[in-house]
């Protein structure tokens, strides 16, 4: 065992999550409000976290970030959902706050969750599988091919929530827009109506006796099984993990499977699609398992 003690960070759109993972085992993780508009506050918030004292002495720090993550220049192309990282050289920026001596390594969200699964997860076994996580905002996606996560070329691989999957009836809206769990809340509200931010996903799916929610439901399940097969007929996986935590409803899976079922094409390819093992901790353990593969 290394014994290293690393601060892992998991930047979300309303909240950061940060524990300590040492030798593979998370601590308790904590959480703070992200500042999703500024980003000296966001980068302050985050150097602060570091230096608590409930923390000790850390031998590393490792972000999981959305968007596009150029790992080897430690910056943030394109920071999805939260502004304040769009074009932000995140590995400088901690180093002005918290010293040139202290290791960091930032990696992609949807990559962390298949770097979790290849080291302690569902994928142990594979040198060749797709993560593909449903969000509050809409849909990630990591290519691990021929043992390697695939990056391309300006960092985009994987980006399977821009895909154009209805352009005959609704334009060049991507599959985020369908696929997200508050699209399936918007669904409910354009309906019934009240409030998208007080329907809670998960519980559409446990009233499926209902019919007009069964339809709601099987309407946004049918995006993302196209989601998922596209990528199946693009890459050819052994696997397809489904990441997230509306996932882990135990609906969800056999949805997804009564879903692709549905497509006249699926018996070609029949893929096994399986939930991730990590869940709670992905991005979390898959940061600190990228800072141990690059730094460690």
């Amino acid at each position: 065992m290394d014994g290293k003690r690393i601060l892992t960070f998991d930047v979300g759109s309303r909240f950061i999550r940060h524990t300590i993972v040492t030798d593979g085992r998370p601590a308790v993780p904590s959480s703070f409000a992200t500042a999703g508009e500024d980003s000296v506050a966001l980068f302050d918030s985050i150097a602060d976290a570091v230096r608590r004292p409930s923390n000790g002495q850390v031998d590393g720090v490792a972000l999981s970030l959305p968007g596009f993550v150029d790992v080897r220049r430690q910056r943030v192309m394109a920071g999805g959902s939260i502004n304040a990282l769009y074009r932000q050289n995140v590995g400088d920026e901690l180093h002005k706050r918290l010293g040139d001596d202290l290791p960091i390594w930032v990696e992609n969200d949807a990559n962390c969750v298949a770097i979790a699964e290849k080291h302690c997860g569902n994928a142990r076994k594979l040198d060749d599988f797709v993560v593909f996580t449903v969000t509050d905002t809409g849909v990630g996606g990591s290519l691990f091919l021929d043992g390697h996560i695939r990056r391309g070329r300006d960092w985009r691989a994987g980006e399977i929530g821009m895909m154009i999957t209805n352009y005959q009836t609704q334009g060049a809206k991507t599959l985020h827009e369908f696929s997200s769990t508050n699209s399936l809340g918007q669904r409910y509200v354009a309906k019934y109506g009240g409030q998208a931010q007080s329907i809670v996903p998960s519980g559409l799916l446990r009233r499926m006796d209902e019919p007009d929610v069964r339809d709601m439901v099987d309407e946004w399940m049918s995006y993302i099984a196209v989601g998922i097969f596209n990528v199946i007929v693009s890459v050819d996986p052994e696997c397809v993990l489904l990441g997230g935590a509306i996932c882990q409803e135990p609906s969800f899976l056999p949805l997804v499977r009564q879903a692709l079922e549905e497509l006249p094409s699926w018996k070609d390819f029949n893929t096994p699609v399986k939930r991730c093992r990590n869940a709670g901790n992905a991005e979390l353990l898959g940061a600190y398992y990228a800072f141990m593969t690059e730094l460690g």
